[in-house]
């Protein structure tokens, strides 16, 4: 599977750079993974919709996008849905980060899946390090790895 995460705004702490970096190179031995982080928008009372569709345009997969009020499936869920995928012959995942006003409606109607990495509000660089870790953890458990441990 290939991964693509696509986020509003570039991680600002050197520790989450550094985090994001670390999963990334794991994640290679399982496959391709891209970071994308556009610009975010300037703040008006159309930003949400502008960053919304920047985020549709820059992804090219089948889309999840991380909302508080998605979903919020287990990791051994997560990896189901990656294998679940693969036999749709779907390989290529795009995970969507919103800015701090989050996804407009036409992206959360556009997106194949809604997911929620936790009931707590994460800042966005957090998030982006939690998504990264759990998609390699996903990725052990297909392999079985035993990195994952219930």
């Amino acid at each position: 599977m290939r991964y693509e995460i696509v986020s509003i705004g570039q991680a600002k702490k050197g520790f989450y750079q550094d985090g994001c970096q670390f999963y990334i190179k794991r994640l290679q031995a399982y496959g391709p993974v891209t970071l994308k982080e556009l610009k975010p928008a300037k703040q008006t009372s159309q930003s949400k919709e502008m960053e919304s569709a920047a985020l549709i345009k820059a992804a090219s997969g089948y889309l999840i996008a991380l909302d508080e009020h998605g979903k919020s499936p287990k990791s051994t869920a997560v990896a189901e849905k990656i294998s679940d995928l693969e036999l749709q012959s779907i390989s290529l995942i795009s995970f969507l980060i919103g800015g701090a006003e989050g996804h407009s409606e036409a992206l959360k109607a556009r997106a194949n899946e809604l997911w929620s990495l936790s009931n707590l509000t994460l800042p966005h660089d957090l998030a982006k390090l939690v998504l990264l870790e759990q998609v390699y953890r996903a990725e052990t458990i297909r392999a079985g790895h035993p990195y994952h441990r219930e």
